[in-house]
């Protein structure tokens, strides 16, 4: 066996925040060892078993990675904090019970090592042997010793104490073992040399571990020449947030882990893991994808995009690329947030839809005037008779009579203005030019009304109706109300970019029209619940739907209650900010998909070039997989 690989640095499990977890297994990391105690006494008790663990040090603090299953199999037990003395009493105590080890983890732990293990009880158990605490030189000798026994590789873990590198393995004997190959003490370009010659040949990475050596990463690893399903491996992962953002886009491709090694280097955690699909997207296709999204990036200067895709009510893919922030050189994942714009409006039409469905509102209701919707509470009276014409529906259909984004748009006037004084003034100081009904004008300060009406007949704030109304019952639980200034940037949120200033409005105050932020899967699990296709149960029956996205004669562009829609019956919506631009689309084929990024090219034909993207993405799509990833 060569000295020169590296051992993987692997540990990583870990369960993202917003995937479901009705499934046979379930990852976790960076937990401390009562978390990881907790996590494991709940799983346990819900027939899970544990199939990985790795421990590893950040900071000085012991961290746990784990993988749990929900499956059958022989009797079993797991160890973890064990010091060198009371690992080796646990092996002699249950060895004597007939376990023997199928996984150990060797970590430090200040200046002293520690275990981690699982242990299994079984019939026709093949022959084994297993060392802990092994120099770098002596696990030579007992690899060269077992092998030529006739013993294969069957787990290997590296780990540093004081300086000084360890390896803890298990060899097992048994007929029909896979052609297998191992390394140890590979640099990180080392390993992944031999990853790929190993690809090359025919081998897939069945373990990895990493470990520190002076202040560089290591690497042990296992190679098994089997078949398998589609698989993924990356190793190098510095930090756990960075290793959450891989595993959530590994996720939401349709893989899963099924190994993970953490790993300390420089006091701090550091993964490698291995993924694999059961139902992948073909190769080629991914290629297509990348190649499309990449292409549209470069030729409009766009820093970042995150996508989502659901079919017949199923998420399948999510995908994301570029920066979510230039400067701080982090990477846009599935988490990362983005101001939506007009693509509020859906949210706010299907709140009001909610309303009207409940009877608590009316598509003829009166807006403005006494014992209206908003009665008398803003500007100065008496009202023109234009605008104590004014209905829900003209609001809805931006059939107001003016206040349109054409010319003035109200809503961008003064930001220092608080809501009340921008609606006064817009009363008092903006005539309507129209008859309310008479043509259509696309009015950001009519969805900015709509947000007061909501406000006004459910006695909440705007932004906590809709959680709690319409976004909660679509299993949406992170969009919010975005801040204005770079200062007031959310957890998660990208940075924006544009020409213009992105931060120089008053984004908050938009928010019935045009204020959210949200990530493309959270608008895709909203567009699952107004989608008419009974995959999953909608939150608006289908006469509301219905209503809701049927054109009215004045839009003469196709534009509905909050919705653009086509002859096609798919409908859709999009908006732009300085920064940002976003777009959900639902198809009359059972697609919903929304893409959003972080800037505003100043080519007039943005929001079609965007359009045009997805529909490529999904042309270039030839075989979807039957996975749910929500």
């Amino acid at each position: 066996m060569k000295n020169t690989f590296k051992v993987l640095s692997l540990l990583l499990l870990l369960l993202t925040a917003n995937i479901s977890w009705a499934q046979p297994w379930v990852a976790r990391h960076n937990l401390s060892s009562a978390q990881y105690q907790t996590e494991f006494n709940k799983w346990t008790g819900q027939g899970y078993r544990l199939s990985q663990v790795s421990g590893y040090s950040d900071n000085g603090q012991d961290r746990y990675a784990a993988i749990f299953e929900k499956e059958a199999g022989p009797t079993w037990t797991a160890k973890h904090g064990l010091t060198g003395a009371q690992y080796q009493t646990e092996f002699n105590t249950l060895t004597a019970q007939g376990y023997r080890p199928v996984l150990v983890s060797g970590f430090p732990s200040g200046n002293q090592a520690k275990y981690a293990a699982i242990f299994v009880k079984e019939n026709n158990a093949p022959q084994w042997t297993a060392r802990h605490g092994m120099t770098s030189a002596q696990y030579q000798t007992e690899f060269n010793l077992r092998t030529g026994q006739g013993y294969y590789l069957a787990d290997i873990s590296g780990y540093t104490v004081g300086g000084t590198d360890y390896y803890a393995a298990i060899f097992e004997k048994k007929a029909g073992a896979p052609q297998w190959k191992a390394r140890h003490g590979m640099t990180a370009a080392q390993y992944q040399t031999e990853f790929e010659q190993m690809n090359d040949q025919g081998y897939r990475l069945f373990k990895v571990s990493g470990y520190s050596s002076g202040n560089s990463a290591r690497y042990a690893a296992i190679w098994q020449k089997t078949s398998g399903p589609a698989f993924q491996a990356r190793h190098g992962i510095a930090g756990s947030q960075n290793y959450q953002d891989e595993f959530d886009r590994l996720y939401y491709q349709g893989y899963r882990p099924v190994w993970v090694n953490g790993s300390t280097v420089n006091n701090g955690d550091q993964y490698a893991c291995i993924f694999t699909s059961a139902d992948p997207f073909k190769a080629a296709d991914m290629q297509a994808v990348d190649n499309l999204v990449k292409a549209y990036m470069q030729s409009n200067d766009v820093p970042g995009v995150s996508f989502a895709i659901s079919r017949n009510g199923k998420l399948v893919l999510a995908k994301t690329y570029g920066m979510a922030d230039q400067e701080g050189n982090e990477k846009v994942a599935p988490r990362h947030r983005f101001r939506i714009a007009s693509v509020s409006k859906p949210i706010t039409s299907a709140t009001i839809m909610r309303l009207i469905q409940e009877g608590k509102l009316h598509l003829t209701d009166k807006v403005f005037g006494s014992g209206a919707l908003l009665g008398t509470t803003y500007g100065s009276q008496p009202y023109s008779d234009k605008v104590k014409k004014i209905t829900l529906e003209h609001l809805l259909t931006h059939t107001c009579g003016g206040w349109g984004n054409s010319s003035n748009d109200p809503m961008f006037q003064d930001k220092t203005w608080s809501m009340s004084t921008l609606i006064s003034k817009t009363l008092d100081n903006m005539p309507l030019v129209n008859e309310p009904g008479s043509n259509y004008d696309y009015s950001n300060f009519g969805y900015c009304l709509l947000g007061r009406i909501i406000e006004k007949k459910t006695g909440k704030t705007y932004e906590d109706y809709v959680q709690q109304n319409i976004l909660a019952p679509c299993d949406v639980t992170r969009m919010e109300i975005g801040g204005n200034t770079l200062a007031e940037r959310k957890s998660s949120e990208v940075k924006y970019y544009a020409p213009g200033n992105p931060y120089g409005m008053n984004v908050t105050r938009m928010d019935a029209h045009g204020g959210w932020i949200a990530t493309p899967i959270d608008l895709v699990r909203f567009l699952n619940r107004v989608d008419r296709f009974n995959t999953v149960p909608d939150i608006l029956s289908n006469a509301s739907i219905d209503v809701m996205t049927d054109a009215t004669s004045q839009s003469n562009n196709g534009y509905a209650k909050g919705w653009s829609v086509n002859a096609s019956h798919n409908y859709w919506h999009n908006g732009a900010l300085p920064g940002t631009i976003g777009l959900m689309v639902r198809t009359n084929d059972g697609f919903c998909w929304s893409i959003l990024i972080n800037t505003r090219p100043s080519d007039d034909q943005y929001a079609g070039k965007l359009d045009k993207l997805m529909w490529d993405i999904r042309g270039a799509i030839s075989d979807w997989p039957a996975h749910n990833l929500f």
